[in-house]
């Protein structure tokens, strides 16, 4: 009994896995998938930050964070508010600023800037030296790498602080350090002290510094530290709630699983149709010598079985070699540290298991063929007749259900139920390739004989090749509709961003410098004579003074108050070249008699006026009464962009100001250039400023909205593209395999080797090519059932789906060339 088992087993794996390049390209069906599939898992896990990056990140090796409120110019202290901290006990302040103004070559940055003993074993991990040494003593900086080499800056060069008191002298710097967390980040990170030296005292409420204690203490003081944060409405950070976050694969286990199951059902099926047809011969060989139906179907699914069992192992093991082997690549690419290798076991046993079960529920199906046919039909290897009512049907009814489905999925607002009605219509598409292969023979009569021979064998054998464009069309799928929705997203964003400012327009406040005839001079040197400078005003009340010191911009101006409502900020105007700079058009003749007339030109026609009063109030001041409110006539402005709306509500004249109580204030400057700005304009207009008083940092150019593509979209975008080309040179390199007694007759008859790669290659490209073609169609219905309910364009990347479908069929029809039959192959495969 074990004999006839064994013997059984061997015959299956004789028989229908086959040897050579045959067993190579079956068993490649069922690994490719899963090995692409697992490589995806381990790249997309480390692309995102994982939980105890974040924590080593934020926290250290401390227990606790504790961020304090903000407090204006003095330092809270952890020890007051908590009584009882031990000196055994690790408490390490750290004083931080997101925007720091940074002197550095004679040009303001805003910096993110950090202030800590570095030496302290609590911050180990938050920064990695580069070259020199961290910094010790408060005259003493460091800064980032990426900033270092862009400034050409090394240790031994100084920076200073922009508000620095007069005497003070600059940092020097000690080191470069990196951040593990992002290797292009730009910081700067000094030793205690650093700050206090140059602290000014009038310009500290305009950086923003706070002040935040790592703890690492025993259970009951870290208890008794974070009850007396609460008290103090301070913030409170534990390790546990930063390193336990789940990461997207651990969350969802089958985000990369699903996609791979499908890809092993598509191409086992697909696999195992083509198989099943090329053992006609052998199959008949059998049942002339007494298996029957059933046993060979059991013979063929047991082979099936286990090219399926051993292609998923092989999928498995390669995808984790092959992913431990990007890792440098993708560390290049997102340039950070990646996560500590961990085995996704829920999703890795996912893809097992259901690859396994995808694979044989993918070959019961085709193996059918086994005991469908008899023993004179096999022998005669002729095509047998296709039952076109019911493929047809099959084809009306797919095409239609999807079709609906896409309609309601737009129409509904709904995104579930959008990719079956793709999908549907994919199935649609593949069931009308029979019909699109006979035409493609019908006119095959006019082309050299290679061609011939290959489009009329691709119709007269129509399996074969609906059967390899299905298996790799998926993989197309999954990729188009991946760079699709990318694309759509980025050209959404572009779309619907509204910026501060026009395009092309460059913006002066004057945060510390009063206005004047330097400045204006100083601008129009860099930008033009010709170019349009005009002054940015608002209305105060007549004599108020800044709020917060050393900050003129600090002064309350009027705000727009409708029905007793606050409705946004006004503009001065004076002149049209002030109202063309502010809307980015001229003023019509009724605006601009409405202006004249002692009006207030509401620019937003959404304001609810109607019968509501509509007034200027100016906020108080620090322990000042609200003065009240002042009514003014309104009138309607034509529409403008939303742009102009960002910057103003409403509009009104100089003498209209007076007239309320108020008087005119420059805020700032702002050109309009004619032109797209040069690369270094910022560097220009900051050394010509600077000397007056007005840091670069402050300096703003519009230069118009891209949308950057995160490093994961690029690494994804790639994953999807290589899962396109190797499936496709999968499913063709089977075909090329399935028809090689073909191409050996061929080669008894006389035709030389070329005419068989001609041949071969001939019908890759057009396998590959209708591939293309309904996975781009595919991959836009995803894309767009996705994106319509949000009412959000398809965008389709056409030169990079171009340029990758002529490389995937390049390749694909190289690879279908190299497999033609050697002159020594054996010609009892015929």
């Amino acid at each position: 009994m074990r004999r006839d088992r064994d013997a059984a087993l061997w015959l299956a794996w004789r028989l229908v896995v086959g040897r050579g390049w045959r067993r190579f390209t079956l068993i490649a069906l069922f690994a490719v998938p899963v090995l692409l599939s697992t490589a995806a898992m381990q790249v997309i896990g480390v692309l995102n930050l994982s939980g105890p990056q974040k924590a080593r990140a934020q926290l250290g090796q401390a227990n606790l964070s504790v961020t304090a409120a903000a407090a204006g110019k003095e330092q809270p202290d952890l020890a007051s508010a908590v009584p009882g901290i031990q000196p055994s006990d690790a408490v390490l302040p750290i004083r931080s600023a997101l925007s720091f103004p940074m002197v550095i070559a004679g040009r303001t940055e805003q910096l993110p800037y950090r202030e800590t003993d570095w030496s302290s074993p609590l911050v180990s991990g938050m920064t990695r030296t580069v070259s020199g040494r961290l910094p010790s003593a408060p005259d003493e900086i460091a800064l980032s790498r990426a900033l270092a080499e862009e400034r050409h800056l090394a240790p031994g060069d100084t920076v200073r602080y922009a508000w620095a008191p007069e005497g003070v002298g600059p940092a020097r710097i000690v080191g470069t350090v990196e951040d593990p967390t992002g290797y292009r980040a730009r910081f700067a990170v000094g030793a205690p002290g650093l700050f206090a030296r140059w602290d000014d005292r009038t310009h500290t409420g305009l950086i923003g510094l706070s002040t935040s204690w790592l703890v690492r203490a025993d259970t009951a003081t870290e208890a008794r530290i974070t009850a007396a944060a609460a008290r103090q409405h301070w913030q409170v950070t534990p390790r546990e709630a930063v390193s336990s976050a789940k990461s997207l694969l651990e969350a969802q286990p089958g985000l990369l699983a699903v996609p791979g199951l499908a890809l092993v059902l598509f191409g086992a099926a697909a696999a195992f149709n083509l198989r099943m047809r090329r053992l006609n011969r052998q199959l008949a060989m059998l049942s002339a010598v007494g298996f029957s139906g059933d046993r060979l179907v059991r013979l063929a699914r047991c082979g099936g079985a286990a090219a399926v069992a051993i292609g998923t192992g092989a999928g498995v093991l390669g995808g984790l070699v092959l992913g431990q082997a990007l890792r440098p690549l993708i560390r290049s690419a997102v340039e950070r540290d990646l996560g500590a290798f961990s085995l996704p076991f829920a999703a890795l046993a996912l893809l097992a298991v259901g690859a396994v079960a995808s694979g044989v529920a993918g070959i019961w199906l085709p193996t059918r063929l086994a005991r469908t046919a008899s023993v004179r039909e096999r022998l005669t290897r002729a095509p047998r007749p296709e039952r076109r009512s019911r493929r047809h049907t099959v084809l009306a009814v797919s095409g239609a259900a999807g079709v609906l489905l896409l309609l309601f999925s737009a129409t509904q607002g709904t995104g579930v139920v959008g990719p079956v009605g793709a999908v549907l219509v994919v199935l649609a598409a593949l069931t009308a390739l029979p019909d699109l292969l006979h035409v493609l023979g019908r006119l095959a009569t006019r082309l050299p004989l290679a061609g011939r021979f290959a489009l009329r064998d691709l119709s007269r054998e129509r399996r074969r090749p609906v059967a390899a464009v299905a298996s790799s069309a998926l993989a197309v799928v999954l990729a188009v509709s991946t760079a699709s929705f990318v694309a759509s997203q980025t050209e959404e964003d572009r779309r619907t961003h509204v910026g501060s400012r026009h395009v092309n327009q460059v913006e002066l406040p004057l945060r510390n410098t009063e206005p004047s005839e330097a400045v204006l001079a100083a601008v129009r040197d860099v930008v033009g004579r010709d170019t349009p400078v005009e002054e940015i005003r608002t209305a105060v009340p007549a004599g108020a003074r800044p709020v917060a010191e050393g900050n003129r911009l600090s002064v309350p101006s009027a705000r727009l108050v409708i029905g007793g409502t606050p409705a946004g900020s006004i503009r001065v105007v004076d002149t049209p070249e002030q109202f063309r700079d502010l809307t980015g058009r001229a003023p019509t003749s009724r605006e601009w008699q409405a202006l004249g007339g002692a009006k207030l030109l509401l620019l937003d026609r959404t304001a609810p006026t109607g019968a509501a009063p509509v007034s200027l109030m100016v906020p108080p001041g620090p322990g000042g009464a609200a003065p009240a409110p002042v009514p003014v006539d309104p009138a309607p402005a034509d529409p403008v962009d939303k742009v102009t709306l960002t910057q103003a509500k409403a509009l009104l004249s100089s003498a209209t100001a007076r007239a309320a109580g108020l008087e005119p204030f420059t805020a700032g400057y702002r050109a309009s250039l004619p032109e797209d700005p040069p690369a270094d304009l910022e560097e220009r207009l900051g050394r010509a400023v600077e000397p007056l008083g007005i840091p670069t940092s402050d300096l703003h150019v519009e230069r118009g909205y891209e949308p950057p593509v995160p490093a994961r979209w690029s690494i994804t975008l790639t994953i999807g593209a290589a899962t396109a080309l190797v499936s496709a040179m999968t499913a063709v390199g089977g075909a090329a395999q399935e028809i090689r007694p073909r191409m050996l007759l061929l080669r008894v008859i006389g035709f030389r080797g070329g005419v068989q790669r001609r041949i071969l290659a001939t019908q890759a490209a057009v396998i590959t090519g209708l591939a293309m073609l309904i996975g781009v169609l595919g991959g836009w219905l995803v894309a767009g059932s996705q994106l319509w309910p949000q009412d959000i364009p398809v965008a389709m990347p056409w030169s990079t789906i171009a340029a990758t479908a002529f490389g995937v069929a390049i390749a694909s029809s190289a690879l279908a060339a190299a497999l033609r039959p050697r002159t020594d192959s054996r010609l009892r495969e015929r």
